[in-house]
């Protein structure tokens, strides 16, 4: 079988294989046209509900198809903090379907595509992957580990274009490099809605136009890059531009033709709905409420209600719920973990072809967070009043399928409701300025009889102008290569540097406001953050106007879900010296929190707060739910305050995938005995040593073996039937998409986890300012490699693998040279990248260095037989050991004190560059300090011997790397450079996980 097997009439057999109906006529017109012209278009201009996400399955397809012509890594870029779920679970059914065809080895079509992808990669247990990067749950941070494997990422503009301009958010400087080469290089970037991110789609074209510039880095590495803008109102000018074509894609007799015109000619009307007073969250709940229960009619089963504002949406679903309705609040400002339970919970009701038409009356409130990327298609829709573009996107999600008006000859029907004070008056809308009263305006002189014609080809809305309707934006500096300059500069970075978020959403007087994230822990002990640090699927992003107003027990601040500048209460607040709320900052990478206070809280803060404060309602941010008082302690089985907000820690753990914990604490117990009532089993408990229930076994094998039997008991009861916030736990078979395995299961095997003793005696930080005192627990804990930290520092040789340098060098090596082949780079680069990881870790033969790997024991020292790579097992670092200089630095000098050995390489710089930044550092100029005491390091590589003294301050060597890394920017461009930097440590990162995992050949075999 071979790549040009595929060819695009395999296409339609390849979407239904995966998704078991036939595409649109356009969905193959746009494969064909990709395929044969070897680029996409600039532009996919398509209405609301015409399966744009579809791209996506081109995308796949034509990567197998022409591995050498498009790129590896397929980007679906959405702004806002919206709901990308439903994009990454299409991303995820197609790469299982090709996955378990490969697997099965069958000769279908998945499996064709199945062994192309393998081949790009070497992995046929892994064709293609799937990411979400979104700030809150990274499904899987794989993407960023190896550069030559397929990727499907579903991102926010925020997450992709931090990375990309080397400033990643959520990542450590070390890393920032890999993630910038891998985004600025073989990559497709799909930009979903483009009219919502015009400021970063100029940063993108600008950065094009730089890369395109450099002919001498266009000619050294392949041009694997695309970008495309996706919208129903695009703003096209004079580019190349793909469309429906009514003849071809809706107007025949097939039923993909067909499906199409429901959805492009569904009859949708609405009617405009003044209302008297000023105060949204007021008014508009009584309004919502008189339609839904006086207004709707019988087949009107799931309706849309969508406001501008979270409180608004809060207090429309709390009165909606008193009324007896059925009711699910859904906003930007939730935890992603509650998002995802929330989006479960509706699913079904959202979809036409799978909603039960005998079920009651479904009602899903919601902000601006629906308006793109959520494939919801409601019966009725309620809309707060908006500008026009914003306007379509909620009337996409109205009978989004056009079955409802096919099938009842009657148009879908939606309410708009203005408060008269907005929409008439002058004053500009802090979220939406002038537009909001721009679009009234319009849709009122367009009026015929009570309704306007709202479906997606109305006249009425086509001629609409866009000047005064549409939602503000801001226009984008105008990217310069000395901006690239400075971001380019990871480490040091520079003292003076442009803000990223200004070419991300545009430069504004008035700026969104920053956030902050909020983070709800009963147990805030040091000893609990060490074992369990905050992770981003647990925040709560505010902005800090409403954190500050939260925690000092003023009036309610407002949160919109799009950016935006602070905005001033409805009431005056009130002022008060002492806190309402204690918050503690959260101090990243040392799992340490400090003592701060509302004044002091900075935009970027992760603040931790204890879970009796209250500030969530059904999972949504509500700062006027009430404080508990409750300051009793809580014993194993008595029930938590009912006001507490879930810890979701443990959970945030398992979904960032990379190190598991089970806390056996008391609301572990709480949820166990609400699942399984008079069933449910007592936890292991530590006891006083001076118990009763003490023994003398000791104290590592008595909870090992009666937790296991906990465990074992626990598995024995139908996961199914597990309750939502536990289905991480024991297993959840509700999503494809989902983990089917629980924690429980992975951490069964003693030889996975460790057991870790929390005891909160006289720690202050467990339970505080009210709260109940929390009890001692133990703490489960997977032993892990995590290879996304290996590249921090020399704490990544501290992997007990006790592998020697020899064997690492080659391993590494092998690995850089095979990734860079598989990526079609040039024979001479392959050949310098795979040197540059043959030498990259030299310098660990000081025998300071040594030292550490074997635990400072001398005798071990002595008689090793050659140098180590990686330490003994069991080994830890001791704070102070080692040599002063770091061994990158060592290592370019031992490569460049033999002239013969440089010989071998075709670009000395580039390979002594990639050496001494292996650990992201000198970028451009490596820290060298002083070496008090200064060794002769010595090493005999493939017959050459290598000598250098460590007295590196004394020489040029800073110098000469920081000249070294701007000729080489300048040669590769900044992208091209962290991209060639990225293949050898990702090689690296490859080999070090391997070897930890016991799976690494002598001879580094790279497969």
């Amino acid at each position: 079988m071979t790549v040009e097997s595929l060819s695009a009439p395999d296409f339609a057999e390849f979407f239904h294989s995966v998704h078991g109906y036939e595409p649109y006529p356009w969905q193959m017109r746009l494969t064909d046209q990709v395929l044969a012209e070897e680029q996409w278009p600039d532009v996919i201009d398509l209405p609301t509900g015409a399966g744009k996400t579809a791209v996506l399955d081109t995308a796949v397809f034509t990567l197998a198809a022409r591995p050498t012509v498009f790129p590896r890594r397929i980007v679906f870029v959405i702004d806002r903090r919206i709901v990308v779920d439903q994009v990454f679970s299409r991303a995820q059914q197609i790469s299982d379907s090709i996955r378990d065809a490969t697997l099965s080895n069958g000769d279908g079509i998945l499996a064709r595509i199945g062994t192309s992808l393998a081949r790009i990669t070497a992995d046929a247990d892994n064709p293609i992957g799937v990411s979400a990067l979104r700030g809150g749950i990274p499904r899987d941070h794989d993407w960023a580990t190896r550069p030559d494997q397929p990727w499907v990422m579903v991102s926010t503009i925020d997450q992709f274009g931090s990375k990309l301009l080397f400033r990643g958010y959520g990542i450590s400087s070390g890393m920032r490099p890999i993630h910038a080469g891998l985004a600025g290089n073989d990559c497709l970037i799909i930009l979903d809605e483009v009219h919502l991110s015009r400021a970063f789609v100029a940063t993108l074209r600008d950065l094009d136009e730089q890369a395109s510039a450099n002919s001498f880095a266009s000619d050294l590495l392949p041009r694997r890059s695309f970008i495309v803008e996706m919208s129903a109102t695009p703003d096209v000018e004079e580019r190349r531009s793909f469309e429906l074509d009514p003849p071809t894609d809706f107007e025949g007799t097939s039923g993909a033709q067909q499906r199409l015109h429901k959805i492009v000619r569904a009859a949708k009307q609405a009617r405009l709905v003044g209302l008297s007073g000023r105060v949204p969250h007021v008014v508009l709940p009584k309004a919502v409420k008189s339609i839904v229960t006086g207004e709707l009619q019988n087949h009107e089963r799931s309706v849309g209600v969508v406001v501008n504002r979270v409180r608004t949406a809060r207090e429309v679903h709390r009165t909606l719920v008193e009324a007896g309705q059925a009711a699910y609040l859904i906003t930007g400002r939730m935890r992603p973990l509650d998002r995802e339970r929330r989006l479960r919970e509706i699913s079904e009701l959202v979809n036409p072809d799978q909603r039960d038409p005998a079920r009651e009356r479904a009602i899903v409130v919601a902000t601006q967070s629906i308006e793109v990327g959520a494939d919801f298609s409601f019966d009725a829709l309620i809309t707060e009043a908006c500008p026009l573009d914003s306007l379509r996107q909620r009337l996409g999600r109205l009978d989004r399928r056009g079955t409802l008006a096919h099938g009842n000859g009657q148009p879908a029907r939606c309410w708009i409701l203005g408060l008269k004070a907005e929409v008439e008056g002058k004053k500009p809308d802090p979220i939406y300025g002038n537009a909001v009263q721009g679009t009234w305006r319009e849709l009122s002189e367009r009026v015929e009889g009570d309704t306007i014609d709202v479906g997606p080809d109305s006249p009425q809305l086509n001629d609409i102008p866009r000047e005064e309707t549409a939602a503000p934006w801001q226009p984008a500096p105008l990217l310069l290569p000395t901006h690239m300059e400075a971001w380019a500069q990871t480490s040091p970075e520079p003292l003076v540097q442009p803000d990223i978020s200004d070419f991300l959403h545009g430069f504004d007087d008035n700026p969104p406001e920053p956030e902050v994230a909020i983070v709800w822990r009963r147990d805030r002990s040091s000893q609990a953050l060490r074992l369990v640090p905050p992770r981003p699927a647990e925040y709560l992003s505010v902005p800090v106007s409403a954190a500050r107003a939260w925690l000092r027990g003023g009036e309610e601040a407002p949160v919109a879900d799009v950016a935006s500048p602070a905005e001033a209460p409805h009431s005056r607040a009130r002022h008060e010296e002492t806190p309402a709320i204690l918050v503690s900052r959260y101090v990243g990478g040392q799992d340490v929190l400090e003592a701060t206070s509302p004044d002091r809280i900075r935009p970027g803060d992760v603040l931790l707060v204890d879970t009796h404060v209250g500030g969530l309602t059904g999972g949504t941010w509500d700062p006027s739910q009430p404080v508990s008082q409750s300051g009793k302690s809580v014993s194993a089985g008595e029930s938590l305050d009912s006001n507490a907000v879930a810890d979701l820690g443990d959970e945030a753990q398992w979904s960032y995938g990379r190190c598991c914990t089970i806390r056996l604490d008391d609301q572990l117990q709480v949820w166990i005995r609400a699942w399984l009532g008079d069933e449910a089993l007592e936890m292991p408990r530590p006891v006083a040593e001076d118990s009763e229930q003490a023994t003398d076994t000791g104290e590592e094998s008595v909870p090992r073996e009666s937790i296991r039997a906990w465990v074992e008991q626990l598995l024995g009861h139908d996961a199914a039937l597990a309750p939502p916030t536990l289905r991480w736990l024991v297993g959840d078979r509700s999503s494809a998409a989902d983990n089917m395995t629980g924690a429980l299961q992975h951490l069964l095997d003693p030889r996975d986890s460790e057991i870790e003793l929390v005891t909160t005696e006289g720690d202050d930080m467990s339970g505080s300012c009210g709260s109940p005192r929390v009890s001692d627990y133990y703490v489960l804990v997977q032993r892990s490699l995590d290879t996304l930290t290996l590249g921090g520092g020399d704490e990544s040789s501290m992997t007990g693998a006790k592998v020697t340098l020899r064997d690492h060098l080659s391993g590494v090596g092998e690995w850089a040279r095979a990734f860079a082949e598989r990526l079609g780079l040039g024979p001479e680069l392959c050949a310098d990248i795979g040197l540059a990881g043959e030498l990259h870790d030299l310098g660990k033969v000081d025998r300071r260095f040594q030292s550490q790997l074997v635990g400072e024991d001398r005798v071990c020292l002595e008689t090793l037989d050659e140098p180590l790579a990686k330490s003994l097992p069991g080994v830890r670092r001791s704070p102070g050991g080692g040599p002063p200089v770091r061994h990158e630095i060592a290592s370019v000098a031992l490569a460049q004190s033999c002239e013969e050995l440089l010989a071998r390489a075709h670009e000395p710089d580039l390979v002594l560059h990639l050496v001494a930044t292996h650990h992201g550092r000198g970028r451009p100029l490596p820290m060298i300090v002083d070496d008090p005491c200064p060794r002769e390091l010595s090493y005999e590589f493939d017959g050459a011997p290598l000598s250098a003294y460590s007295n590196f301050s004394e020489t040029d060597l800073a110098l000469e790397m920081a000249d070294r890394f701007w000729r080489l920017s300048s040669k590769y461009g900044h992208h091209g450079l962290a991209w060639l930097e990225a293949i050898l440590r990702l090689a690296d990162h490859r080999r070090s996980a391997l070897e930890a995992e016991g799976h690494a050949t002598s001879n580094g075999a790279a497969s």
